[in-house]
């Protein structure tokens, strides 16, 4: 059985970096504004300032994101009959993940407001709670200064991916994890029959 490889979409990264470039510039006009207008500044003016100069460089480093992956191979997540490899950003490893690590997975809905869309993440939960701990800043962080535990659970997102519908990905990885529980049973049944011999 072959590997089914899901990928970026250019065109949704493209629209993406588009919006990016909008907001940004409007972003900018605002900055500018605020800073040629009044000659006196208020404290509230210069917070108003910095607030915007923060979304400034909010924006731009998700257009710097976005133009890495636009650039890359654009592979994100393979599927195959032993388990399924993610790939969370271009700079980033594979990782792989055998299908008997996996406890369950499931496809959750992030309702959006009534302008925006829905957002769509597969939450994959393991039996080892060790397996996805990283060494990353933020977790070191966060377990320093708050009593929260290591979870089990690896958040997938799907957004900006070349599937027509995020509930295509899901399906894809429970027929491939199906596949792999299948042959883990007939293996368990030749075993006991050749060990009833």
């Amino acid at each position: 059985m072959e590997e089914k490889i899901i990928k970026w979409s250019s065109k949704k990264i493209i629209w993406n970096i588009v919006l990016c470039f909008v907001d940004l510039a409007f972003l900018l006009w605002i900055l500018f504004f605020m800073m040629t207008y009044p000659k006196e500044a208020s404290i509230g003016l210069v917070a108003l300032r910095l607030f915007v100069l923060f979304l400034i460089i909010l924006v731009g480093w998700l257009l710097y994101e976005r133009i890495q992956i636009l650039l890359s191979d654009k592979e994100y997540l393979k599927c195959t009959a032993q388990g399924f490899s993610y790939k969370p950003y271009p700079k980033k490893d594979w990782q792989f993940y055998s299908w008997g690590q996996v406890e369950k997975f499931a496809l959750m809905r992030i309702k959006g407001s009534r302008n925006s869309r829905d957002f769509y993440t597969i939450d994959v939960h393991f039996y080892d709670t060790n397996l996805l701990n990283n060494n990353s800043l933020w977790r070191r962080l966060r377990s320093r200064f708050t009593s929260s535990k290591d979870s089990n659970v690896l958040k997938i997102p799907i957004h900006l991916l070349d599937v027509g519908l995020p509930r295509r990905v899901f399906e894809t990885m429970s027929y491939y994890e199906r596949e792999w529980r299948i042959e883990q049973n007939r293996q368990r049944n030749q075993n006991s029959k050749s060990k009833k011999k």
